[in-house]
């Protein structure tokens, strides 16, 4: 058995028995998907198990070491001071596993930055993360990859790549990340011109509408349109299609009369920009902000090109808008 002291004061035994430690380092890897994700639903969908499983893990972990994991406030269930702890502990050991596998397994690819980010973020980014990282120096290469913010975040947590650019779920909270705003979004509905509804001002028109969205997603546009929906105590919007990106989505809504929830102007582009148009509603959609996400400490080179990508996408060299001027931000703090 292996102790340290917890920050509550109180002596933390983990188990050491090898015919055990992987079923434990399993189980500690999902206390730290619960923990950044939020609940036991979005870290079963980010860890790609299902949510007994996670619910078995947390099971054995509360009989292991014999500390509540969970408290509850008000309706909801939080992380205790102990949990919290034990998942920084177990993320260094994480961290320490992962650094023997790679230097005994797999060559390191200096020239080579991972970034992982949503489909909107890859559109709008894309050119700003090629000029900083690719045209600053030769022999270099980037390797986007697009999923929803819940899988990104946890492949991030995993070091299976050095960025995150995505929103910022509500909840998180993980060790050893850090995240800075990026841009904001200002998401706008979109139909096709001469679209019977195209002419509406109000939200309340839409409800029996049909929408196409990008998905799935954690917090994501459809989720910005279910939240205007239901603050109005209006039925959820119909989402008929599912679109694995949005330039097929946009090519929908041109041809048909679905209609579509777009992020960012940037997004709408090509031979599709005369076809559709923003329907100019009286209500205001929610606001959004896109967020950098890396672990923390940098490396000078990583650092380097976190700061000129917030520097470009801050002033406007991408066409995106403005963020809000911060300073760094912890993962482990609250979302604004």
């Amino acid at each position: 058995m292996q102790s340290f002291q917890s920050c509550a004061g109180s002596q933390v035994t983990m188990p050491v028995n090898p015919s055990t430690p992987f079923m434990y380092l399993r189980h500690l890897d999902y206390l730290r998907l619960v923990i950044a994700q939020g609940s036991f639903a979005a870290a079963a969908r980010a860890g790609g198990v299902t949510q007994p499983a996670i619910s078995h893990g947390m099971k054995q972990l509360q009989a292991q070491f014999g500390h509540p994991l969970f408290e509850r406030v008000g309706r909801r269930r939080v992380p205790s001071e102990f949990a919290l702890q034990i998942a920084r502990e177990s993320a260094l050991l994480a961290d320490r596993v992962d650094a023997l596998a790679g230097t005994s397994s797999r060559p390191v690819n200096k020239g080579l930055l991972r970034i992982g980010l949503t489909p909107s973020a890859a559109l709008v980014c894309g050119p700003a993360l090629y000029t900083h990282w690719c045209g600053a120096a030769t022999g270099r290469s980037l390797q986007l990859q697009s999923a929803d913010e819940g899988q990104l975040l946890a492949r991030l947590s995993r070091r299976e790549v050095d960025f995150v650019i995505s929103p910022r779920p509500r909840g998180y909270r993980e060790m050893h990340v850090a995240c800075e705003p990026l841009y904001q979004m200002r998401p706008m509905v979109f139909a096709r011109r001469g679209h019977a509804l195209a002419t509406s001002r109000s939200l309340a028109d839409l409800q029996h509408a049909n929408w196409a969205i990008v998905g799935p997603s954690v917090v994501g546009p459809v989720n910005v349109l279910t939240e205007a929906f239901s603050v109005r105590n209006m039925e959820p919007p119909h989402a008929t299609v599912s679109c694995p990106d949005y330039p097929s989505m946009l090519n929908l809504v041109a041809h048909t009369d679905l209609l579509a929830v777009v992020p960012h102007p940037a997004l709408v582009s090509g031979e599709r920009v005369p076809l559709i148009a923003p329907l100019k509603l009286r209500e205001t959609l929610p606001l959004y902000e896109m967020w950098l996400f890396h672990a923390a400490p940098l490396g000078a080179a990583l650092a380097g090109i976190a700061q000129r990508l917030l520097h470009s996408l801050r002033a406007g060299d991408s066409a995106v808008s403005p963020s809000r001027r911060s300073t760094v931000r912890s993962g482990n703090r609250s979302p604004p």
